[in-house]
């Protein structure tokens, strides 16, 4: 089982909320945990917006050291072009990153792991959801 951690949830691990980090440990025990590149690009984001971004970067580098980042593919942006699309046809708006996170999730046959409402909706087909926090 191959689970792609989005942005929220690595934010829940860093800040110990819920019981997000537990759940992250098991899953590592039992399968393959990963993260998108655009979630990365989504967490320096925060960092630079922060108080204070040296210690704050030093907290998500650390973080990260130990999830696998995967790129962004060719089968990705495939993914994302489809159901850009399709969603579009149907009246759904869903944001570029997130649609590319969520690509991301099916080019690699994983299951998302967010609490963003807008990919647990169940708009995507195809895209497997899981929500960790509680």
């Amino acid at each position: 089982m191959t689970w792609l951690v989005d942005t929220n949830i690595v934010a829940y691990v860093l800040n110990d909320a819920g019981s997000v980090r537990a759940r992250l440990n098991d899953a590592s025990r039992v399968g393959r945990v990963v993260t998108s590149i655009i979630v990365v690009a989504e967490l320096m984001y925060g960092v630079e917006r922060s108080a204070r971004r040296d210690a704050n970067r030093g907290r998500v580098e650390r973080e990260l050291a130990s999830i696998e980042i995967v790129p962004l593919t060719l089968g990705a942006v495939t993914h994302f072009g489809r159901l850009k699309a399709q969603l579009r046809t149907r009246g759904i708006a869903k944001t570029d990153l997130d649609l590319l996170i969520a690509a991301s999730a099916l080019d690699l046959g994983a299951t998302l792991v967010t609490h963003d409402q807008a990919l647990l909706d169940g708009a995507i087909p195809g895209l497997a959801v899981e929500d960790w926090y509680e």
